[in-house]
């Protein structure tokens, strides 16, 4: 049979069985309930075969975005950059790094993505500079204004002919935040590598610099900004020493209370007037998103959200990624969730989050046996949700050795301890197919290829009637309904340790039931609701059901172990629509092989 009949096929079958329940017709703002792709460019798509994934790459795989139901893209740093820390070190912010491509290429980008509906969200990296980048060189050599364009200090004496630092403040990454120029003969602070020296946030004349930056961003057409690292851009102008939690502790960044260089107030300040900005400039008609990354306890990261004023202002729910591991259960879970939604201000909503390009992947921290679980989770909880480059197809964490390293955070803890810092596990290539470097590139990529492509690649799951990238297109298209679209209905249950279900409706009769079961065995659970019998919407690879069959309040709802279900009032498919479905199964596996 010809690929037009399968493509013929593949479409009624998905006019039938997978856009569920009514469109909403909303006029409320598309992030409130948007499916966020985060893509780390340099391992999504080469195009011009030089190992590293760029500007034109993500443009070639536009059709993807739309199959799979993305509402928006945001990319990881893509400025100039001598990447020390891969883009996040920028040299230039208002330009693109050649690697990537120009600013022509980004423009291009912008014009045919937002042409099909899809957003454009760009990172912005406030709270420092590269020390290639003009500023600093300037800031060196006293040059106005740039003299305090960043956080200069004298020693406070020294040591065997050596200046010692002006306080115990550590980085993140290696030692002493403080680093010393001999041309200037002052000390530098710098929360992160020593090649990010930190602005200085008590310089008016940086904030507004660095506002030129937002604003230059946002006039350039991109529909957000991602706030990178926000809670360190400001620091105690008195330079207080930073106690230890525990005064017999070792002197190091994780026994440090950091209530002198995390979460200082003036930072909300900051953001306040970026939120103003981008207010003002919403104005316009045009719907925009900032969001603002913070790891911190929650009384912390609910502070980011933005005034009734500037709902658009929110931070990513991190406190959601402590729910995910293999032992997580139900309770713990809807505890989580619950202690989030209750802080969440009035008339905000939730941007959850499973992973990032700083975090293992959730099929390595959570097992791949939940993977479809996860993502089903997020799609059912009230808000936005954002996938991180390859957990539509259950990619997982990749095991580098030593020398294959790349990234600083590993490399500098030394060959015994790297796997305990480094970030490359989780960022290496996107696995297209399982061809030679999995169709990411035509040359050897940048990182190594998870060993595991031959079988997890777009490709074969495509192709799959019973795959995790099957279940994502299902989970966005369940995404667009009126009730997940209705941000107000939902419950959320454990009715045991491992039994997790969440309820979302906009009528009685338009009802979708999630049911997980995080146990170790086989677990019945009887069939919620008032209701004779439920359709099998969504299910995850590993439980027994097919979307489109009912289930019975006779039977119940058996679910095997760390298995997920999605249930819905509607009716179940009609006998024509199973025909189909098992003519287009014949079709690509007892007629392809």
């Amino acid at each position: 049979l010809s690929y037009t009949l399968i493509n013929m096929l593949a479409l009624l079958l998905f006019a039938t069985s997978a856009v569920f329940g009514q469109e909403l017709a909303s006029t409320q703002e598309w992030w409130r309930t948007a499916v966020y792709y985060q893509i780390y460019p340099r391992s999504f798509k080469d195009s011009d075969g030089d190992g590293i994934g760029d500007i034109k790459g993500i443009i070639s795989k536009l059709d993807y975005f739309k199959e799979i139901g993305v509402t928006a893209i945001w990319l990881s740093s893509i400025y100039t950059s001598p990447m020390v820390d891969f883009g996040y070190d920028i040299s230039n912010f208002y330009d693109i790094d050649p690697v990537f491509g120009s600013l022509e290429d980004f423009k291009y980008l912008l014009e045919v993505f937002q042409k099909e509906g899809i957003r454009v969200i760009m990172d912005y990296v406030p709270n420092h500079t590269s020390n290639e980048h003009p500023w600093f060189k300037k800031s060196i050599k006293r040059e106005d204004p740039y003299t305090d364009f960043f956080i200069w200090k004298d020693p406070i004496g020294y040591k065997d002919g050596k200046p010692i630092p002006p306080n115990n403040w550590l980085n993140s990454t290696s030692g002493s935040a403080w680093e010393w120029n001999n041309e200037r003969q002052q000390f530098y602070f710098h929360q992160f590598y020593l090649q990010q020296p930190d602005l200085n946030y008590w310089n008016t004349l940086v904030v507004e610099e660095m506002n030129k930056v937002f604003k230059y961003w946002l006039n350039f057409g991109i529909d957000g900004l991602r706030v990178d690292a926000i809670k360190f851009i400001v620091e105690d102008e008195d330079l207080r020493d930073e106690p230890k939690i525990d005064p017999e502790g070792e002197y190091e960044f994780d026994n440090l209370d950091h209530i002198y260089t995390n979460n200082w107030p003036k930072t909300l300040e900051i953001l306040r007037g970026w939120s103003e900005i981008m207010k003002r400039k919403n104005e316009d008609g045009k719907d925009r998103v900032l969001l603002v990354e913070v790891y911190d306890p929650l009384e912390d990261l609910v502070k980011y959200y933005g005034g009734s004023d500037a709902l658009f202002t929110m931070p990513f729910n991190f406190h959601f990624l402590d729910a995910i591991g293999k032992n997580q259960t139900a309770t713990a879970l809807k505890k989580n969730i619950e202690e989030w939604l209750e802080l969440v201000p009035d008339g905000q909503i939730t941007c959850w989050a499973t992973g990032n390009h700083d975090t293992s992947r959730v099929a390595s921290r959570g097992g791949e046996e939940l993977a479809d679980t996860h993502n089903m989770i997020l799609a059912m909880l009230p808000g936005s949700m954002v996938t991180y480059y390859g957990e539509e197809i259950c990619m997982t964490d990749a095991f580098l050795r030593y020398d294959e390293t790349l990234d600083q955070n590993g490399v500098i803890l030394g060959p015994e301890d790297y796997l305990s810092g480094s970030r490359d596990p989780e960022r290496t290539p996107m696995q297209w197919d399982d061809t030679a470097y999995t169709g990411f590139s035509t040359y050897k990529p940048w990182l190594p290829i998870n060993p595991n492509y031959w079988r997890v690649n777009v490709e074969h799951e495509t192709y799959l009637s019973n795959s995790h990238l099957r279940i994502y297109k299902q989970l966005t298209a369940l995404k667009l309904t009126d009730a997940l679209q209705n941000l107000n209905n939902y419950v959320i249950s454990a009715d045991t340790d491992y039994i997790f279900t969440v309820k979302r409706w906009s009528t009685e009769d338009d009802a979708y039931y999630l049911i997980v079961n995080f146990g170790n065995f086989e677990t019945s659970v009887a069939l919620p609701g008032n209701f004779t019998s439920l359709t099998v919407e969504v299910c995850s690879v590993n439980s027994q059901y097919t979307p489109g069959e009912y289930v019975t309040e006779y039977e119940g709802v058996l679910l095997r172990p760390k298995a997920a279900v999605i249930l819905s009032t509607r009716q179940p498919l009609s006998i024509a629509t199973k025909i189909i479905n098992i003519v287009y199964e014949w079709i690509y596996f007892g007629g392809r092989n």
